[in-house]
């Protein structure tokens, strides 16, 4: 008799914390706190079975009670130390798309709130997905202009009216057709992969100007070593010719990529081996640079139009980059413009704008107005460029 009350106590334990670990799933949105959350779950399980077993049982429940304990002390200490700041974002809103990696996967409303370790919001935002899972643009039909890039082109941290794309569309008053394919994480990698295998369709009605936002640290994702390319796609050079050579996690030996896939959302894995990214070399930007103009080159002949490279400059002396000292910004953009594509550079001239939030605070990606600013000037920069209309820059070229 009491060893079937034990029976029972043990499956019903089973059925509370299976309840609990899908009410954790379905409410928390925050991945490191799901971790966090179903870990101590799986501690306060074995503890109890500690309690209602006995003998070898109890035992091995003992020891996996310790180790669950273990991992959540390391979680909650690691997730003090770093003090870093948690995202939230609604469940079933992103996830792994085709060749490209992460990004959104339905569409309509999307809620991201990003809060401060000391509670303080950094932003809480709402964003509008399109059924091409895209991020909305209101324009008018027309010549297209189409964006590509990261979380700067996406907008993380402001609302659909102060993305780029969206300031573009409306600074050139309708006149183009405006689509943004940037997504958080993404670098020019996904943009190729679009270009090469015919992904958005609607790159082939009425195309007039392809634009690609990046900056040197997307040499860390071109090259696999940035922790947000993992499910992105890989390219090696074959003869100075970006070759794919499938997902940058399929590159990776099975215990490694079986590891990552589990621990990657974890504090520990953040702090041991996502923060210690190895540091982007000269074969890595040789690969930036031919990824960038393969993308151009793409754009021209497929689609014939030009690509206009929107380059934010970054700190090359920093032990990020082991580049040299004759590696600057100013000779990563001459290389790329040697690739065949335009080059603007999106360097902003701080005091003329002292006292203006130019970049989320907390955060690092720009606010509405840095967008107005970068804006306007390639809305200035097309019309010097293209004789004053994108849709002519395919005929100039």
């Amino acid at each position: 008799m009491s060893d079937l009350k034990s029976r029972l106590k043990v499956s019903g334990a089973f059925i509370v914390a299976a309840a609990l670990a899908w009410a954790g799933y379905e409410f928390i949105e925050a991945n490191r706190h799901l971790v966090l959350y179903e870990v101590t779950l799986v501690f306060l399980l074995f503890s109890y079975l500690v309690v209602v077993l006995r003998g070898g049982w109890r035992d091995a429940a003992l020891v996996c009670a310790s180790l669950a304990f273990g991992i959540v002390a390391v979680e909650v200490v690691l997730w003090r130390m770093n003090n870093s700041p948690t995202t939230f974002r609604e469940k079933g809103s992103w996830g792994i798309k085709g060749e490209l990696g992460l990004s959104p996967i339905r569409p309509g409303l999307i809620h991201e709130k990003k809060v401060a370790a000391n509670g303080d919001v950094i932003f809480d935002v709402t964003y509008t997905i399109k059924d091409d899972l895209t991020r909305k643009v209101d324009s008018p039909p027309g010549p297209l202009v189409a964006f590509f890039g990261d979380s700067f082109t996406y907008g993380a941290g402001v609302n659909d009216g102060d993305t780029l794309p969206q300031i573009f569309a409306d600074l050139t008053q309708g006149a183009y057709r405006v689509v943004n394919y940037g997504v958080s994480g993404y670098g020019p990698q996904q943009a190729l992969r679009a270009l090469e295998t015919d992904l958005y369709p609607a790159l082939t009605q009425n195309p007039r100007l392809f634009v690609i936002q990046t900056a040197p640290w997307h040499a860390f994702r071109t090259s696999c070593k940035a922790d947000n390319a993992w499910f992105g796609p890989s390219y090696e050079l074959e003869n100075g010719v970006p070759v794919y050579r499938g997902s940058c996690a399929s590159r990776q030996s099975t215990f490694r990529r079986a590891i990552t896939t589990l621990l990657r959302w974890t504090e520990a894995y953040d702090h041991f081996i996502g923060s210690r990214e190895k540091p982007v070399d000269p074969q890595d930007m040789d690969l930036y640079v031919a990824i960038i103009g393969r993308a151009g080159e793409i754009a021209k002949q497929k689609y014939g139009v030009p690509t206009v490279v929107l380059y934010l400059p970054d700190d090359l002396s920093n032990p990020r980059y082991h580049l040299g000292p004759s590696v600057t910004n100013d000779s990563l953009m001459e290389r790329l413009r040697a690739t065949g594509v335009k080059v603007m550079d999106l360097t902003i001239d701080l005091n003329a704008y002292a006292g203006q939030r130019l970049i989320i605070p907390g955060d690092g990606h720009p606010t509405g107005l840095l967008n107005r600013i970068w804006g306007e000037r390639l809305r200035d920069y097309v019309a010097a460029e293209f004789g004053g209309a994108a849709d002519k820059a395919a005929d100039s070229k």
